[in-house]
């Protein structure tokens, strides 16, 4: 027995000494650390290697391991990580390869000089010519997509009981019938989730698609309201422009959206046109920025958006907000979707495998960054984000209310060396005239509490809401109890002179 605990041990110290030497390590991370931020901002006092693992995903001629540590890190100078102008929070986990909640430390309202931040994260390195180098952070992965299998989920099951009650041909029916009975399952059943939410005193939050940026906010919007007495009650959509008509037709209380969008359906323009002016639309609050993503293969030719003339594009889900905001821009460049080779409908998931294996040329997504189907998929394969035109950018401003220029600050992702010029929309909390002032008073003071750590519900998006950036390109009117609320929360400015 004793033996057999003496080769275990010798095992685990083995694999523990794996890779690069520690020096190595505190190196590699000092450069990412000097490249996301300005210089003398945070400094690394300690780094404790926690072990390591080879990389499951690694190709068959690859040696790649997964060096874990944790991490102390000083703030040598005022900070705000949730600035949304400078690098904050988003760069912050790019840099260290850590989920939202291996970080702590993190003050809403800003870290002040001194303060000291901990960090469990991880890298990527690869075996080349003998030598360990660093590819990538490790980050966290989002859950594969589950394999095919031969038992029917619910959902299926009541698909083909569907099918049968229609008298369709067993099976249900051709993909087309099955693809009508799914979207109406879909949408019946969110219905009913959010007539029932009301039901128990909650408030339905449209969110979005469940591997999405909206969704996972949701779910952390849920888990921190619910312990100050609040339920959320977060529904699976396609999207903003979904989120928008359900939140007009009374089968969600809240709904998250892209500013832009949200303009458009005040208008009755756009995807609205047939539906007319949404005027009982009211915004609680701008919450974080959404920027345009233009992402390519790293070994792409490409460098522009207007070279996408003839590419494979993936714009989105139909359905979706970010869809109408990418054909927006397409046009911006003088774009159609007849001038592309093929134009894909996937959600963003689904687009980053087709990248990967080479059977699109670029996908464009609005999402609040870090994205974490992006940082996952940055596990497996090299991207670049391209940069938008400048005379894009400001007819889109112009023609688009809701939407403003923005630079991605640099580090947001890996590999990501400059500051990207791009157009951002906001991530836009919304209601109705329904809710009272009280109501959404409270829902926005719980939003914006200085207290409130994002991070530990799992959502970096969440860190950057700021009660100085609550009403920045917000598109619709604000809801009066939202306005009460934010006056109270940001601190009156002083008298000039």
């Amino acid at each position: 027995m004793s033996r057999v605990l003496l080769l275990v041990l010798f095992a685990l110290l083995t694999a523990c000494s794996r890779g690069p030497e520690q020096q190595a390590l505190e190196t590699e991370l000092r450069q990412r650390l000097e490249q996301a931020f300005p210089a003398d901002s945070l400094s690394l006092v300690t780094l404790t290697r926690r072990g390591s693992a080879s990389d499951a995903s690694a190709g068959p001629d690859e040696e790649r391991l997964l060096v874990y540590f944790d991490a102390q890190l000083r703030v040598e100078r005022d900070l705000d990580f949730g600035s949304w102008d400078s690098p904050g929070v988003a760069s912050l986990v790019s840099a260290l390869g850590a989920g939202p909640r291996g970080i702590g430390g993190i003050e809403s309202g800003g870290n002040r000089q001194g303060d000291v931040l901990l960090a469990h994260g991880s890298l990527i390195y690869q075996r080349r010519d003998g030598a360990w180098q660093a590819v990538a952070p490790q980050g966290f992965s989002l859950p594969r997509a589950p394999q095919a299998s031969n038992a029917s989920s619910p959902r299926e099951a009541l698909v083909a009981a569907i099918g049968t009650a229609l008298n369709l041909s067993p099976g249900g029916t051709g993909s087309a019938a099955r693809k009508v009975i799914n979207e109406e399952v879909e949408r019946s059943l969110t219905n009913i989730q959010g007539r029932l939410g009301r039901l128990q005193n909650g408030y339905p939050l449209a969110g979005g698609p469940e591997s999405g940026q909206y969704a996972s906010f949701a779910r952390a919007m849920s888990q921190a309201l619910r312990e100050q007495g609040l339920n959320i009650l977060p529904l699976t959509t396609a999207g903003g422009i979904e989120n928008l008509r359900l939140l007009r037709a009374g089968d969600a209380v809240l709904a998250l959206s892209q500013s832009d969008t949200a303009h458009l359906a005040v208008a009755g323009s756009g995807p609205f046109a047939q539906d007319g002016a949404d005027l009982g639309l009211r915004a609680l609050a701008s919450l974080y920025p959404e920027p345009v993503h233009v992402l390519v293969r790293a070994d792409s030719p490409l460098r522009s958006v207007a070279e996408l003339r003839g590419k494979r594009v993936n714009l989105g889900l139909p359905g979706s907000a970010s869809r109408d905001t990418a054909l927006a821009v397409l046009t911006a460049h003088g774009l159609s979707v007849d001038d592309l080779q093929r134009q894909g409908e996937l959600d963003l998931q689904q687009a980053l495998g087709e990248l990967r294996d080479d059977r699109l040329d670029a996908l464009i997504q609005v999402i609040g960054y870090p994205a974490d189907s992006i940082r996952a998929a940055a596990e497996d394969f090299a991207m670049r984000l391209l940069p938008l035109d400048e005379a894009a950018i400001a007819q889109l401003e112009r023609e688009r209310p809701g939407s403003f220029a923005y630079r991605l600050p640099r580090a947001s992702y890996v590999g990501q060396n400059e500051a990207l010029p791009t157009l951002a929309v906001s991530s836009l909390l919304l209601g109705t005239r329904q809710l009272t002032s009280q109501e959404v008073e409270q829902l926005v003071s719980q939003l914006f509490a200085r207290n409130r750590q994002w991070l530990q519900y799992g959502s970096v998006q969440g860190s950057q809401l700021v009660p100085g950036n609550a009403q920045r390109g917000l598109g619709v009117p604000l809801h009066e109890g939202a306005e009460k609320a934010l006056r109270q929360l940001t601190p009156a400015s002083p008298p000039a002179g």
